[in-house]
């Protein structure tokens, strides 16, 4: 994922008037960003691909933007999930995991901490080839899913602190943690670009604030007070929601089926998808120029693939609008009653059945159309 996709305004959260960068991750399924900003002005980024490959004893494990057809490739976010011990708590939301999970050992887990380390190394050499005067990182937050709590953020941060050479008093100082929607929020509040479109000076809003990346759909509710001048004034409703979903979901359940598909041939014995078709497929699936095809889909199977990879993610946006249509309802005082605003944004919301799907299940809530986010 990436800003605006991401919504990731983390140089906004930081301390104004410290004199030195704000280095802003976000690490994304695909694609990881990193963003420079130092107070007063300039703003830097670069995107880094964020999948390994760990299933195999060749090095390195994180090969940057190569993609080698002979290697089995996973995104690293997913070993977040292993490193912190909480793959059986989310295998449910996340099979994408399983196939960690099956490879689990001391040593397997080594690799996913060399691939993860290599990528933030990688990160690390770029930003360090952009020196200023005074330069020095005075804080660097990193964005979540809502369901990553403390034992992600432990691993999260010893991981960084490794790979920038910060001891752990260092890292507890600078590493910092905010939920992707409310990223997402403090973006749009500051990005004249989307506010102007909704605001009303003097009006009360609530903002549901719905970001779709590859494997996890978050969201959060914002009560919004716009001044007649000035910024306007914000605050968080609830905890931020989050629930598994997305094109990776969707990727994962296609090679499931083609894998079947391999060892259920009908003109003969099958055989396993070994890791240069996957690959292929893989390849296939991101980049509608490819024009690989393994095996062939119906349109039921095809409708239950999609529909399997959204269920959650669907479930939960049908409980958050009904939240919005309860907070934003009329009361017995007409001049407070908040008007309901919805801002989606995401890589699995360029897919665009699901972005119909979405306005859909909108327009059936009978609230206003939501603001796509490019």
């Amino acid at each position: 994922m990436a800003a605006p996709i991401s919504g990731m305004n983390i140089f906004q959260l930081a301390d104004a008037a410290c004199p030195y960068v704000v280095v802003g991750l976000d690490l994304g399924t695909s694609s990881t960003r990193v963003v420079i900003q130092r107070s007063g002005g300039g703003v830097i980024s670069k995107i880094f691909a964020s999948h390994g490959y760990p299933f195999d004893d060749h090095v390195p494990v994180y090969m940057g933007d190569n993609h080698p057809t002979n290697r089995e490739s996973v995104s690293l976010k997913y070993a977040f999930y292993i490193l912190a011990n909480a793959a059986d708590k989310f295998m449910d939301q996340y099979p994408m995991i399983q196939r960690l999970r099956q490879e689990d050992s001391e040593t397997f887990r080594q690799k996913l901490r060399t691939g993860i380390l290599e990528l933030l190394r990688a990160v690390r050499g770029w930003i360090f080839e952009h020196p200023r005067e005074n330069w020095a990182i005075s804080s660097l937050p990193v964005t979540m899913p809502a369901q990553w709590g403390l034992e992600f953020e432990e691993v999260v941060r010893d991981l960084i602190g490794e790979a920038f050479e910060w001891n752990q008093t260092v890292a507890r100082n600078k590493v910092v943690f905010r939920k992707e929607a409310d990223s997402l929020t403090h973006y749009l509040v500051d990005t004249p670009e989307y506010l102007d479109n909704v605001k009303v000076p003097g009006s009360n809003q609530v903002w549901l604030v719905i970001g779709y990346g590859g494997h996890n759909l978050n969201a959060s509710l914002f009560w919004v007070r716009h001044n007649e001048q000035g910024p306007p004034q914000f605050f968080r409703l609830e905890e931020s929601f989050g629930a598994g979903g997305g094109t990776e979901y969707v990727l994962h359940n296609i090679l499931a089926a083609c894998a079947v598909k391999c060892l259920d041939q009908d003109g003969g014995p099958g055989h396993p998808m070994c890791p240069a078709i996957s690959e292929q497929i893989r390849e296939a699936f991101t980049d509608p120029r490819q024009n690989f095809l393994l095996c062939t889909f119906d349109q039921d199977e095809i409708t239950q693939v999609w529909n399997k990879a959204h269920k959650a993610a669907f479930e939960l946006v049908d409980t958050l609008l009904e939240n919005l249509r309860r907070r934003t309802a009329g009361t017995d005082h007409p001049h407070i009653v908040p008007e309901p605003v919805i801002f989606i944004a995401g890589g699995s919301t360029k897919n665009k059945p699901l972005k119909r799907k979405l306005m859909s299940m909108i327009q059936e809530a009978n609230l206003p159309a939501p603001v796509f986010l490019d």
